[in-house]
């Protein structure tokens, strides 16, 4: 998968589990307010990751940019991360990668 397709499916994900609650399906704009921490997550190469270090590098982002009180709990991370692995492999079983 190339990074603008990363980009694309991380970002779908995020918008979707929504973990600090910026996204209101009433607003169009707030899908992008997940953009910053998108573009720092997408620093490093995700695609040579595990699905393990991708939950943590998620988190640490988002407790760089927030803070860890409003970040919370790792889990939400790990469910964005479990997201898009399984999401990248369904992609790539139909040849969409």
């Amino acid at each position: 998968m190339n990074g603008q397709k990363d980009y694309i499916l991380l970002k779908e994900i995020i918008n979707e589990v929504d973990p600090i609650g910026l996204v209101d399906p009433d607003t169009p704009e707030s899908v992008k307010e997940y953009d910053p921490e998108l573009k720092e997550i997408l620093k490093e190469d995700i695609s040579l990751i595990s699905k393990e270090q991708l939950g943590q590098r998620v988190y640490e982002v988002f407790v760089k940019f927030f803070n860890e009180e409003l970040v919370g709990t790792r889990d939400k991370y790990d469910l964005i991360a479990d997201h898009f692995f399984a999401r990248r492999e369904h992609a790539g079983s139909q040849g969409n990668i």
